[in-house]
């Protein structure tokens, strides 16, 4: 094997992990692609042998760019072309498949080989072959099978997720095992041209950065939870409520925490202007001492039978907004109420909802977004925060395709929506528009809110609620807090 260009390879993956795919691309085309990608930080990349042309376009890149770039094939399918391709002086040779006689010929052309693989039976014979960089093709929803892969694979050889891999999975496939990604329409696309190229290249990278790859939810404590509700981070602490434990939470120095005894349950906390802690009890709003748990009870509302208060939200103000839910779980029952302060009574501003959630402002206060787990929506209200109003909600949000149902909510210093996914394992960011850019995997299968802390640390609070003993057994930090460092983009 090449020793030099192998290293050169891992050398260039180790600053960024992507190779750039530029299926279709045009030799035309090719130079200002790639110089696109190029300012933008890739510094692998691959012209697929099914492109218009592919080895004049590949020998115009390797004449350009030089040693500034790892610059190769794919779709390799066949001895004559590896002979082929090493003519125009490539380094990649990345296949589909698994086959030896193509592997073999890459090592003897002094390319690195990146075969495609699918079963373990695949990646030993590629590794058998010579092969040290295998590709898992398809990637995406396989996490499961690389990391079982990567753990019987020798460790110096390097797995590459190719196949649907973008910046929402990334990191769930990193922590999986995969050491590099191959990127194509995501990145380009016939007919694309290199400023729309660059753009999309731009906003993709951050999030394939290896900090921000390395990311996860790491148990801080584990006070088991019924239900771990509504962190808030005040004055250099965190506060949380455990509803069906009646106890209030905190975290102390060192991650110890302390319960205290509640006479009632609260639903939700929320951090006041004055730095007073807000609550809900199930009929009305208070304020609660977090070192003893004593309760300043304001008037209740006008709750219809079965009702109760849940999720809140505290606006610039000091105005206070809940979600009221039916304990059946009705549709339609749900609605929302807005009280001045602790002390006034709460009136309804919105109705019509299943189950309103997690509750949190746009930072300029105009937009109050809330979660309707049982619609499985996230909403955004027009707020008047000084008329105490809301205009009709717009659905930001269904969460399509993505595991469990919408519970807890925050928002980020950037104006992203992070959301705890009740029965998904995981925490998701939405931008405010509801596009979906990322999720990081909780290793708690009911993960139930989070907020935000200094430095972009993101707490998660989790429930061991309707878990049985051998969910327990596979998720035992279950009813824990969570940390996940450096979730905010800097």
């Amino acid at each position: 094997m090449n020793a030099a260009a192998a290293k050169h390879l891992d050398d260039t993956l180790a600053q960024l992990p992507v190779i750039a795919i530029l299926r279709g691309i045009r030799t035309g085309e090719a130079l200002a692609i790639v110089d696109a990608l190029y300012e933008a930080g890739i510094r692998v990349a691959e012209v697929p042998l099914n492109s218009p042309e592919p080895f004049d376009t590949i020998r115009l890149l390797v004449e350009h760019f030089g040693e500034r770039m790892v610059l190769g094939g794919g779709t390799v399918v066949t001895v004559e072309q590896v002979a082929e391709l090493a003519a125009c002086g490539a380094t990649l040779c990345v296949s589909p498949n698994t086959d030896p006689d193509v592997i073999r010929a890459a090592l003897a052309h002094g390319m690195v080989p990146v075969p495609g693989f699918l079963s373990a039976t695949e990646a030993f014979a590629a590794v058998a072959a010579g092969a040290r960089h295998l590709k898992m093709f398809p990637s995406a929803g396989r996490a499961g099978d690389l990391s079982a892969l990567r753990s019987v694979l020798p460790r110096e050889v390097q797995l590459v997720g190719v196949g649907g891999v973008n910046a929402l999975n990334g990191a769930e496939l990193a922590a999986a095992g995969a050491g590099a990604f191959g990127i194509g329409s995501d990145l380009y696309k016939p007919g694309m041209g290199a400023e729309e190229v660059g753009v999309r290249a731009r906003a993709m990278l951050p999030y394939f950065d290896r900090a921000w790859l390395g990311r996860k939810a790491t148990l801080v404590c584990n006070p088991q939870a019924g239900v771990g509700e509504s962190p808030v981070w005040q004055d250099g602490r965190l506060v949380w409520t455990d509803p069906p434990g009646r106890r209030l939470l905190r975290l102390e120095e060192g991650g110890v925490w302390r319960a205290t005894a509640l006479d009632e349950s609260l639903y939700a906390l929320a951090a006041l202007p004055d730095g007073r802690l807000a609550a809900n009890t199930a009929q009305g709003f208070c304020t609660v001492d977090p070192a003893t748990g004593s309760l300043e009870r304001g008037p209740g509302a006008a709750l219809a039978p079965g009702m109760r208060l849940n999720d809140m939200a505290v606006d610039a103000r000091g105005g206070l907004w809940a979600g009221a839910m039916h304990g059946g779980l009705l549709a339609g029952d749900g609605k929302l109420y807005y009280a001045a302060d602790s002390r006034a009574i709460p009136r309804e501003v919105a109705s019509g909802l299943g189950v309103p959630n997690g509750m949190a402002f746009s930072s300029d206060g105009t937009t109050l977004y809330v979660i309707d787990t049982l619609a499985r929506t996230l909403l955004a209200y027009r707020a008047d925060v000084d008329a105490g109003s809301l205009s009709e909600p717009l659905i930001v949000s269904d969460f399509l395709g993505l595991p469990g149902k919408p519970d807890g909510l925050a928002a980020a210093p950037d104006d992203s929506l992070w959301v705890a996914m009740w029965g998904g394992g995981c925490v998701v960011q939405l931008a405010p528009d509801g596009a979906l850019l990322q999720q990081v995997r909780v290793p708690a299968p009911h993960v139930s809110s989070l907020c935000f802390a200094p430095g972009g640390r993101l707490f998660v609070t989790t429930s061991r609620m309707r878990l049985g003993p051998r969910q327990l057994a596979d998720a035992p930090g279950s009813g824990g807090l969570f940390l996940i460092e450096g979730a905010a983009m800097p």
